[in-house]
């Protein structure tokens, strides 16, 4: 981490910024360019490929994992115990979650080229259930007769990073111990650099004849953890009270812009750090979206099988901006529902798992 450059501490003016922090705002943008990119990418529109061309689903993810690394870090750093952070972390994702795979798995039946019984009656279909439900969504990715002539066949897309958000969560008591043990620049950087090591191991092994597996490797849990654990370093740092510089952010972007291959994958990480941190910490203070509530988590989740029934009608093949644009706004819609009809009351309401977890 010694890519960043220290600065003077300030607790109040760090202290103030934490409390009025640019998060909400920043992981509604990120679920936006994601939705704008499958938009692009799934639909095929040649008038639509500016959209995957100019905005990356990849930096927008990889932000979201850092955000985690620092939201999910204070989460448990201000959690009673384990088990009232573990019930949290599972109010705040788990419910939504099974909506969009159950409800996926009921409603695309409407657009199944298999008769109502045979779709419900298929292995497929309870293979995209139990799979999914248990997040080993690479298993069984698609339903039956669903999407089949679409450029991708998968259901969702996007649920690949859930199963690596829940280790994440799993992973967080085990390094905030240690931090207290051995302390953060310590911790965070030995699973910064075997994190990289991973990545850039797999990477290249990927690139031997019959290497897809390791591409596949590469991309799973070890090989995110460098993104979660700068995002982890920007808490301590900031509750340390220091803010990042403007400069870091600024090489940070040009960092990630020009870097290619080998070197990316080195120095992704640090640079969206860099550019992440600033942003939620220091820099202009961005609409208080989260006074109204936290959409991002819905927008993510639901979108890709609305890109995926819109090309499947043939939407995007006679209107394509229009459909991009449709697209959006319901995604934004049950970004909005999915909070206030589900992931809020069961934050407010611990069902009984969560009660037992806590008890």
């Amino acid at each position: 981490m010694t890519f960043f450059c220290p600065a003077p501490a300030d607790p109040a003016a760090a202290a103030a910024r934490l409390r009025g922090n640019n998060f909400d705002a920043l992981r509604l943008v990120f679920a936006s360019m994601v939705v704008v990119f499958h938009a692009g990418i799934l639909s095929q529109a040649a008038s639509l490929s500016w959209l995957h061309r100019y905005v990356s689903s990849t930096f927008a993810v990889q932000a979201f994992f850092v955000v985690s690394g620092f939201l999910v870090t204070m989460s448990f750093e201000n959690s009673s115990s384990w088990r009232s952070y573990a019930g949290k972390r599972l109010r705040r994702i788990a419910p939504a979650y099974v909506a969009v795979v159950v409800g996926a798995a009921l409603l695309l039946s409407l657009v199944s080229t298999l008769p109502a019984s045979d779709y419900f009656s298929h292995r497929d279909f309870w293979r995209y259930l139990g799979f999914n439900l248990v997040l080993s969504n690479f298993s069984a990715p698609s339903l039956p007769g669903v999407f089949a002539g679409n450029t991708e066949a998968a259901v969702n897309g996007s649920l690949w990073t859930i199963k690596v958000e829940v280790a994440f969560y799993t992973f967080v008591p085990f390094m905030v111990w240690a931090i207290r043990r051995f302390g953060a620049a310590r911790i965070l950087g030995t699973v910064f650099c075997v994190s990289l090591a991973w990545k850039v191991g797999f990477g290249m092994l990927a690139l031997a004849p019959g290497g897809e597996i390791y591409a596949k490797f590469a991309k799973q849990l070890p090989g995110q953890l460098a993104f979660f654990a700068g995002g982890a370093w920007a808490y301590y740092r900031t509750r340390s009270g220091h803010l990042p510089r403007g400069s870091w952010a600024l090489i940070g972007l040009l960092t990630y812009a020009v870097s290619d291959g080998l070197l990316y994958d080195l120095l992704a990480p640090a640079a969206v750090t860099a550019v992440v941190y600033w942003a939620a910490v220091a820099g202009p203070r961005l609409p208080a979206s989260g006074k109204y509530g936290d959409f991002s988590y819905g927008v993510y989740l639901y979108h890709f099988p609305m890109v995926q029934t819109f090309i499947a009608l043939g939407f995007f093949g006679t209107a394509p901006h229009l459909s991009a644009f449709v697209v959006f706004m319901l995604a934004c819609l049950m970004g909005v529902a999915s909070w206030f009809l589900i992931e809020k009351p069961s934050l407010k309401n611990k069902p009984a798992i969560s009660v037992l977890i806590d008890s």
